[in-house]
């Protein structure tokens, strides 16, 4: 097909599904089709968009606009969006179409939504979870809705078995978009040269099971048999027609991301910024053959990196979109990875409590310990995968700087120094939307450790204690003067290793 003949299989009114996650599996031309028939025939409208992740040509969260979802992004066209994360850059169109009103946006987290889809698929009649009771996503304290024009809930508050569990009813898809490395001559998607696949099955699952069409976008077409039928991941009778783009984003000049090949790898770059001290922080905390789960943000930029050069190949790390093993890096990947799992596998083995430690960034904190990493000002991330992550692993660490916006710090051998405060104090009276549940969490008895670049506060039932102090950073000034409520300190404070300060080089850094 082409792709202006999938886009007129689109009705008025259709839930429209497309895969993605960033830049990956990312069906980018069929989506362009969509959004051009939009703007010359005022056709489709009214869609309800669902998409596992925020799908956009961006990096390190910036640019982007113009793709994606914010293709999709257009008064009238797109009714409502139902997906885990939103765009970093709140310029662009998909943000700002909520912002102001014109769509109907919420927000579940990501193994929730991919759960749910599987459970459409199976003709359930929907998904009872735990998952999210006591933050933003409970009717409760706002039900996933991110804007007013989300009227409507997308779930309610049952008793199964005595326990409080998130109901959210089956959600039919009328057509799916995919995209997949291959297709061979009888139609089956193959994903031999992806990363990952990001939830795929499941979107083409729930649209054929719903009575809807799969279309897939491809970047070739194989004979049967020429790729091992172990890479392939939807059956060809799901699909209802194929669109070849050549020039569509592949990992395939990146092997060592998708398996395929295992090139030595270049050293850790030779830093010492803050966000590097904080990460080997962090890694000194996981035990030996610990498996770690690592969230977006600096553990996912940076832990491995401080793993790397802190020779802890012991670690075992996993991550969300599916790679198990390897160097996990931005985008959800890893570099040699030893397995690829798919998502919904993957949040049921971390909702069960699976890995032994998860490293996650934090945006606020408060005084009971909640964090929000969902909703910060103007800026609107989405909840991602970390509310099913936080749900289960038994140990937490949370970890980011003090401060931020203009902070002017160096780490050096003999301590830590602050040449300019940041202009944003990250630990605030009372976060901005709940996230992570500190008093839900420490009733279930469960460990949570908070990781800055000045010292290391563990969360109890009372609220937060500094633990760990860096060396050069003063208690008073340096950490409870900047937070806007009382934080308790042990009487026995320990000082943290002065060898986790040095690194290979060390270098003035901003955050």
């Amino acid at each position: 097909m082409t792709p202006e003949s999938v886009s007129k299989e689109i009705p008025d009114g259709a839930t429209l599904a497309v895969s993605g996650g960033g830049y990956r599996v990312v069906p980018e031309t069929l989506i362009e089709a969509v959004a051009a028939r939009f703007a010359d025939s005022g056709a489709p409208t009214n869609l309800t968009v669902i998409a596992i992740a925020m799908v956009e040509r961006a990096r390190a969260g910036r640019g982007g606009a113009a793709s994606g979802l914010n293709a999709l992004a257009r008064k009238g066209l797109m009714g409502r969006v139902i997906t885990s994360s939103f765009s970093r850059a709140s310029s662009n169109e998909l943000n700002q179409l909520i912002e102001s009103d014109q769509t109907a946006a919420y927000n579940i987290p990501m193994g929730t939504l991919v759960q749910l889809l599987r459970a459409t698929a199976a003709g359930r009649r929907g998904l009872a979870t735990p998952v999210g009771i006591d933050t933003f996503v409970d009717p409760r304290l706002g039900g996933g809705r991110v804007n007013t024009s989300a009227r409507e809930d997308i779930c309610e508050v049952v008793t199964l078995g005595g326990q409080e569990q998130l109901w959210y009813p089956r959600l039919p898809v009328d057509v799916a978009l995919i995209r997949a490395s291959a297709a061979d001559e009888r139609g089956n998607l193959y994903f031999d040269t992806s990363a990952f696949d990001h939830g795929t099955i499941e979107l083409a699952m729930a649209a054929h099971n719903s009575g809807g069409k799969v279309f897939a976008e491809v970047g070739r077409i194989v004979p049967v048999g020429e790729v091992h039928p172990r890479m392939g991941r939807i059956p060809g009778p799901l699909v209802d027609g194929i669109v070849v783009n050549p020039e569509v984003w592949e990992d395939a000049e990146a092997p060592h991301l998708t398996g395929a090949a295992r090139p030595e790898l270049d050293p850790p770059a030779p830093r010492n910024l803050p966000r590097d001290l904080i990460a080997r922080l962090a890694v000194a905390r996981m035990p030996e053959g610990a498996m770690v789960n690592l969230g977006a943000g600096l553990p996912m930029y940076d832990v491995p990196e401080a793993a790397r050069a802190m020779k802890r190949d012991d670690i075992y790390f996993t991550v969300e979109q599916g790679p198990m093993g390897g160097w996990p890096q931005v985008g959800g990947v890893s570099r040699h990875p030893e397995l690829i799992l798919d998502q919904n596998e993957v949040f049921q083995f971390y909702e069960g409590g699976g890995p032994d430690y998860t490293i996650l960034s934090f945006g606020e904190v408060d005084r009971h310990g909640n964090i929000n990493v969902s909703r910060l000002g103007g800026m609107l991330p989405g909840c991602g995968g970390f509310i099913n992550i936080c749900h289960g692993i038994r140990n937490l660490v949370f970890c980011g700087t003090l401060t931020t916006g203009g902070l002017d710090e160096t780490v050096a051998a003999d301590g830590v120094s602050i040449a300019t405060e940041g202009r944003i104090t990250k630990f605030v009276e009372q976060v901005q939307q709940i996230t992570f549940n500190a008093g839900a969490w420490t009733a279930r008895g469960k460990t949570a450790t908070i990781v800055t670049d000045r010292g290391i506060f563990g969360l109890t039932p009372d609220g937060l204690t500094l633990e760990e102090v860096v060396p050069g950073i003063d208690v008073q000034r340096d950490i409870l003067d900047r937070i806007p409520f009382p934080v308790a300190v042990r009487d026995d404070l320990k000082t943290v290793n002065p060898g986790l300060l040095v690194s290979a080089a060390e270098s003035k850094g901003t955050a």
